[in-house]
């Protein structure tokens, strides 16, 4: 299914160069025959707590112990983004526009029309109802009924957007290449245009329910803060490794950054990052902090590690696939 680039850095710059996907992209193919979550129409519901990767040709891997997986495939399209809400909604999305929902914890997936062709290159939702979508040209489309019907918001960029993120309220914010950021505050009714002055390309956006904190990760290897709602940004801190994800606790205890060579930076409460030794050194894509404190990254040759100790150690999850990992999502 394709050769993982090299390194985060030269895919970072062939993104910005023909805004197209380099060798596979999110999680491939872990093991095609592994049992999947049965159907909740029957007497039982799926498992509480779920997280979730998605890949090229429609891969979808899931996990209810963060330990077993299981992987299929829930389309055609290579998909690019995943997010959770609650233990029966997930969204997917991917190529071609594609966006794909599920309604009852990962096991049935119906195709929804986001009215673009464009590449999904990411997708969140705020409520099971609320939720944006970004993508490539700038693409931008927002949901008031959980995909039914997306509305695309008139072009603000031409710029590809990497990443999005929103609240419960409607704060809605959209990174992208040339240091974009696009926001609302009423859900988007209504956006600005703006960039950060001095940021590379903004390749991913994380806040937390409240608003109250807001980090970007850029191409040159820079976290961003905002302490606004996403209205002005400050650089918090810079490493040589470009920066492709960044996660945030629901309560801003602590975020991660990940990035090219096995990078992982660990912010505590106060706003100070230092460097995390995984023990491996292969690009990092994916980063994910789930309800419990548990923290997640994921990269090239499938590799995911983990940490329960706020970053101090990390082991290793055997997914069983040499295929990258590109997104992660926890509910």
């Amino acid at each position: 299914m394709g050769t993982a680039p090299s390194s985060l850095a030269s895919t970072l710059a062939s993104f910005a160069r023909t805004g197209a996907p380099a060798g596979l992209v999110a999680l491939a193919s872990a093991c095609s025959s592994s049992p999947s979550p049965a159907p909740s129409d029957g007497a039982a519901p799926p498992p509480a707590g779920w997280m979730a990767a998605v890949g090229a040709l429609g891969t979808f891997a899931q996990t209810f112990d963060g330990t077993t997986w299981t992987t299929r495939s829930i389309a055609v399209p290579d998909l690019y983004s995943v997010t959770c809400v609650g233990n029966l909604d997930g969204w997917a999305a991917g190529a071609g526009g594609t966006v794909a929902h599920t309604i009852d914890g990962g096991w049935a997936w119906a195709i929804q029309d986001a009215h673009t062709t464009a590449d999904v290159r990411s997708v969140r939702f705020g409520t099971a109802t609320l939720g944006l979508l970004a993508g490539d040209a700038g693409t931008l489309a927002v949901t008031q009924d959980g995909g039914t019907t997306w509305t695309t918001v008139p072009p603000l960029t031409a710029s590809a957007l990497r990443g999005v993120t929103l609240t419960a309220q409607g704060v809605m914010l959209s990174v992208g290449d040339g240091a974009v950021v696009l926001r609302s505050a009423d859900s988007g009714a209504t956006w600005t245009a703006a960039t950060i002055p001095g940021a590379g390309d903004l390749q991913a956006v994380a806040m937390d329910p409240a608003a109250h904190l807001v980090l970007a990760v850029d191409s040159g290897g820079a976290v961003w803060s905002s302490s606004d709602t996403g209205q002005h940004f400050a650089r918090e801190t810079a490493t040589a490794s470009a920066l492709a994800a960044v996660a945030l606790a629901d309560d801003d205890s602590t975020a991660i950054a990940t990035g090219a060579a096995g990078t992982v930076l660990e912010r505590g409460s106060g706003g100070t990052w230092t460097a995390a030794t995984t023990g491996t050194t292969v690009d990092l894509r994916a980063a994910v902090i789930a309800d419990d404190g548990r923290q997640y990254a994921g990269g090239d040759a499938g590799t995911l590690v983990m940490s329960a100790n706020r970053g101090v150690s990390w082991s290793v999850v055997p997914l069983g696939t040499q295929a990258t990992l590109y997104a992660l999502d926890d509910l």
